[in-house]
This record gives structure tokens, C-alpha cells and sequence, in this order.
């Protein structure tokens, strides 16, 4: 172990962080105690990235830095961040949502919140955030605040690691009737639930995971933890990632919670802050991150279910009845390939719209300060076919906000070696394929230098190795594209099917380029380009 003691007189303690290093333990200590232990590439020789460690509370003391293999800390102190990270454009997406540096994971407490006091709408997303380093590990919660779902303003870490553990998932609700007693001035409070991972850093050593509760009351500004944490105990393995929604049919708030394999427990609450258990449940095929929403199948309002789906998007639908939420159809994909993960849904959107956001994982960002996106939102839906029912996942009608230039041609014939070109920008794209039912020929579209192949008479599009079916339902209708820099979203059908790719985009080529193997048709296309504002 290597120490060095410095005196606190700055905001920031600034630490080099490397890529071609291993991982290595820091210690902060404070008063003999200690304060803060992270995990971290620290590298004084050859530094890529510099990252900030916040001692502003301990300003004017002393510090005792430990660095646990035998790598000598030194005294780097500032009070302004070294680096502009958010000007670095190396590879970073046009139109998806990523940390100015560090790495995320799943979205969290995904809530929107309107002001009491200055009416002042607001959505909050929060998500699994390590802000020392470009791999996973140092769990806090980030946060970030929009007006309207595509532009997104970063704001201060909301949840750090602390003797429970570290901050792994979870999600919000607005305690707009006051069941917990925490209100405190005119702003509703919002609450936060999550789990706390315990062992996983030296402050916890010896604990458990369990559910805990942070709160909120001056409309998102700052966060405090329960004084009375956790609010759930330990129940089983590490289970993790509570979901809390209203249920309305039982006057009641439920928690969805991962316990272990495929298996998830229902837990219910008169005041937010006592659960006690309603029901297991099992998800074939899925583990952690659950969700849990109701939705009007069709937009019947007289035929409500409620779905339930994990962390790859595989989804039960049931109906509430007789105190139990009870499984009419077994679990299906929505999501389909690796690439999407641990999608949540916003609570207390004005509007009734159940809106979605995923973590778009192992991407690649060459050279970027960051690593990790977000999925362009997306608004839910439920309809049935022949009898079965199909969850939708469509993007939501905010992202017309960052149309620019639209190409729109109509009944286009291909014939095989007269492919059909479309000029393009250095831009992130939306495409809209509308296919003709009676053509089952191989289509292939290159976009930016990687090829989505299309094959109607198989139902299956492709992307490198990742496939998904052009239509859930058996009936190819039409296709959704977003292309941004590095990454394809694509979406099939009524929207019953969604996968994302890698794509690393070539922005030296100027055109969209359509070919298929016989004479084949194309009911629509429609290019749109996507510009950041």
C-alpha cells in the first residue's frame, strides 16, 4: 500500500486515469476513517483521461490517500475539472444521450415532475453512472433533466456509494398525496428507490443487498437518503433493482423486484415506505432490471392489462384480479439481440403516454471519454393479433423536434444491378421502409458502410450477426432505422420487434444505397436527418 497525506484546499482532486493499466484501489481517509474507496485505471505515466474526486466538504482538513497496489499517489488539487469533456465530439452520438466522461448503464428513476410552485415541467432521468472511469464499477446514480425527451441537460451526481453499499438500479415516483410524511415545504417529493449493493466496496464489507430510499424535496434540486434505510431487508441472493408503480386497481403502490434465476417478488405499500410481500412471479429467460406498467390493450379502456417484463425485454402480460396479478400470456421478446438492455418506463408522464428508455450496451466509442447511450425514447403500446398480444415500442413524436432534410420517394423499383442511391450528411438518420406484402425478394441497404439485409420471405433482417423478425406477427409491413454515429435502432412492424447494432458510421460516404438480388419493390422509403439543436 502507498499513502500520502494532503491538505484538502481546493474542490477537486484530480486523478489520471489510464487505459492500458489495471484496476486499482483508492482510499480516502478522513478523521482516521474512511471516507471514500474507488476503483479506478490510476495511471501518472501515461494518462488518457483526467477524472475529478470531490473533497470540497473536507476543505482545510487533512487527507490520507491510500492507493492499495504500490502506485504512489500524488497531489493534484483543482477547482475547475481539467477538461471540457462535453466539447470532445471524438465518436460521440448526435442525437443519443451520453456522459459528458465515465461510464452508464441502466436508466433509473425515470420520472417526469411538474412543479407545484412554477408549473415548470421537467423530466428527470437518472441512471448507473462511474464517474472515475470508462469501465463498469463505482456505482452512483447520474442524473439528467429535459423539457422534452431528446435534449438532455447533465446535472449533479443525485446518489453516491456509502456504508450500505454501492448505488445499483432502481426507480421514482412522485409523492404527490405525501404517504411517506416526507414533504417539507410546497414541492411534492420526489422519491427515489434503489438498491444498495452491499460488499461491493470496502464501506459495506459484510453487508447485503437491499432496497433503500433517497428523497427529494425541492423539485429534483438535491437528494438525501432515509434516515430509517433500508426499507426492504435482504431476501434472497442479490436481489436487486426495485420498480415501484401505483397500482390503482388495489389502491396500493407494488415494488417489482429481481430476487434470483428468473424469479421476482411483488411487494406492496400503504405509505411508500413499509412493504411487505404480495406475490412471487417468474419471467422465463430473464434476471434483474424488472418493469411493471399497465397498459389499454388496443386502447381499449375497458380491456387494461398489466405487463411485466425484465432485463432483455422479454415480457409477461397480466390482469389484476382477485388481489394478485395473474399471467395470461407467457413471457415473449420484444427486444431482440444483446445490444439493448434494462429498459425502463417514466413514471408520472401528464400526458398518460408510457414511455420507454433502454441502455444501448457494447457499442464501441473509439478514443471517447465516455462509454455507454441511451436508446432514442420510445412511447409503449399493446395490441393484440389473432388472439395473442404484441407489445409496441415506437419513438416517441418529440424526436420530429430534430427533423432537417426529408427525402421521400414513393413505389420505387429495383432491379438487380441498377441499385437506388439517396444522398446523405454527416448526420444521424431516420429511415422508414414501407415494404410491399406480395415481395418476398432480398433486399440489402447500405448505410454508412454497414449493410442491413432484408429479407421478406424469411421474415429477417439483418445486422452483421445480430437478426431480428421484420414482422412479430408474421406480416412484414414496414421497418424504422435510426442511425447515429455508433449505433443502428431498429424497429419492425406495428412496432412488436426492436433490436440495435453496433455501427460504427462512416461518414466519408455521401449516399444510401439499396440493391436486391431480383426485380423487387418498395411501397415507400423516407430519409430523415436528424440535426442536434
Amino acid at each position: 500500500m502507498s499513502k500520502l497525506t494532503i491538505k484538502a484546499e481546493k474542490k477537486y482532486l484530480v486523478l489520471p486515469v489510464g487505459k492500458y493499466v489495471d484496476s486499482r484501489k483508492l482510499v480516502l481517509v478522513h478523521d482516521g476513517k474512511t471516507a471514500v474507496d474507488i476503483d479506478l485505471r490510476l495511471d501518472y505515466v501515461n494518462p488518457s483521461e483526467y477524472v475529478c474526486l470531490d473533497i470540497s466538504k473536507y476543505r482545510g482538513d487533512e487527507l490520507t490517500v491510500e492507493v492499495l497496489q504500490d502506485v504512489i499517489p500524488e497531489d493534484i488539487q483543482s477547482d475547475a475539472p481539467p477538461v471540457n469533456y462535453s466539447s470532445s465530439r471524438s465518436f460521440r452520438p448526435q442525437v443519443h444521450f451520453t456522459p459528458d466522461y465515465g461510464w452508464i448503464n441502466d436508466p433509473n428513476g425515470l420520472l417526469e415532475y411538474t412543479s407545484p410552485v412554477t408549473g415548470k415541467k421537467t423530466y428527470h432521468m437518472f441512471y448507473q453512472y462511474n464517474p472515475y472511469d470508462t469501465v463498469w464499477g463505482n456505482m452512483h446514480w447520474g442524473h439528467a433533466v429535459s423539457s422534452d425527451l431528446i435534449r438532455w441537460e447533465h446535472r449533479p451526481i443525485a446518489l453516491f456509494p456509502d456504508g450500505f453499499g454501492t448505488m445499483f438500479s432502481g426507480s421514482a415516483v412522485i409523492d404527490r398525496e405525501n404517504r411517506s410524511g416526507l414533504k417539507e415545504g410546497e414541492e411534492d417529493v420526489i422519491l427515489l428507490f434503489y438498491t444498495a449493493a452491499g460488499g461491493s466496496n470496502l464501506l459495506s464489507e459484510g453487508k447485503k443487498f437491499t432496497q433503500c430510499l433517497a428523497y427529494s424535496t425541492d423539485g429534483g434540486e438535491t437528494f438525501r437518503k432515509y434516515a430509517d434505510n433500508p426499507i426492504v431487508p435482504h431476501i434472497a441472493g442479490e436481489n436487486r433493482d426495485p420498480k415501484v408503480i401505483w397500482c390503482e386497481e388495489m389502491q396500493r403502490y407494488v415494488m417489482a423486484l429481481y430476487l434470483e434465476d428468473s424469479l421476482f417478488q411483488l411487494l406492496v405499500s400503504d405509505d411508500l415506505l413499509h412493504w411487505e410481500k404480495l406475490q412471487d412471479i417468474v419471467i422465463e429467460g430473464e434476471a434483474e432490471c424488472p418493469d411493471i406498467y399497465p397498459l389499454y390493450a388496443d386502447g381499449d379502456k375497458n380491456n387494461r392489462k398489466w405487463i411485466i417484463s425484465g432485463a432483455s425485454h422479454r415480457y409477461v402480460v397480466c390482469e389484476y384480479r382477485n388481489y394478485r396479478f395473474n399471467i395470461i400470456q407467457n413471457a415473449r421478446p420484444l427486444n431482440y439481440g444483446r445490444y439493448s438492455y434494462a429498459a425502463q418506463t417514466f413514471s408520472g408522464v401528464s400526458d398518460g403516454r408510457r414511455i420507454n428508455i433502454a441502455w444501448n450496451r457494447e457499442l464501441t466509442f473509439p478514443g471517447a471519454p465516455f462509454n455507454g447511450q441511451m436508446s432514442i425514447p420510445t412511447e409503449m403500446s399493446l395490441v393484440t393479433h389473432r388472439s395473442e398480444y404484441f407489445l409496441c415500442a415506437n419513438p416517441v413524436k418529440e424526436l420530429t423536434a430534430l427533423y432537417g432534410t426529408q427525402t421521400v420517394c414513393k413505389n420505387i423499383e429495383i432491379s438487380k444491378g441498377s441499385p437506388i442511391t439517396v444522398p446523405v450528411n454527416r448526420r444521424a438518420y431516420r429511415f422508414d421502409v414501407e415494404f410491399s406484402p406480395a415481395d418476398k425478394n432480398r433486399i440489402v441497404i447500405d448505410i454508412f458502410g454497414k449493410s442491413v439485409k432484408i429479407e421478406p420471405g424469411m421474415n429477417l433482417v439483418r445486422v452483421g450477426e445480430t437478426t431480428f423478425p421484420l414482422s412479430a406477427t408474421g406480416v412484414p409491413e414496414k421497418l424504422v432505422m435510426i442511425a447515429d454515429t455508433c449505433s443502428i435502432e431498429l424497429i419492425s412492424g406495428k412496432g412488436e420487434a426492436i433490436m440495435t447494432a453496433p455501427l460504427l458510421c462512416d461518414y466519408n460516404l455521401n449516399k444510401m444505397l439499396i440493391t436486391a438480388d431480383e426485380r423487387t419493390f418498395i411501397k415507400s422509403l423516407t430519409v430523415t436527418e436528424l440535426i442536434p439543436r
